[in-house]
């Protein structure tokens, strides 16, 4: 991080990469928390920009602000649109097993 840069700045730009996006996210879902979830998506959407998510993905951005609040609730659709303008994709794999 260069001088005169605040974390938060430094944090933003950094929450571009898409395989640091993807751990932040990943680990969300693996902690099953929908409110950990929220932040982590919200702060990404917010380094991207909201204006450019909802450019992106054709959702207004009053309701992306109100998908990812306290109490909001994306949908399935919603999510995958998000996803996709990031970069990202939603996929599913079997669970680790502890070998017995």
């Amino acid at each position: 991080m260069s001088k005169g840069t605040s974390f938060n700045d430094y944090l933003m730009e950094k929450l571009k990469d898409p395989e640091l996006a993807c751990h932040f996210i990943s680990e969300a879902i693996e902690q099953n928390d929908s409110d950990y979830l929220k932040v982590a998506l919200g702060d990404i959407v917010k380094a991207y920009g909201v204006g450019y998510i909802a450019e992106q993905t054709g959702i207004n951005r009053q309701t992306i602000y109100k998908m990812l609040s306290e109490n909001g609730n994306p949908t399935h659709k919603n999510l995958v649109a998000i996803l996709d303008a990031l970069g990202l994709e939603l996929t599913v794999r079997p669970k680790k097993t502890i070998a017995s």
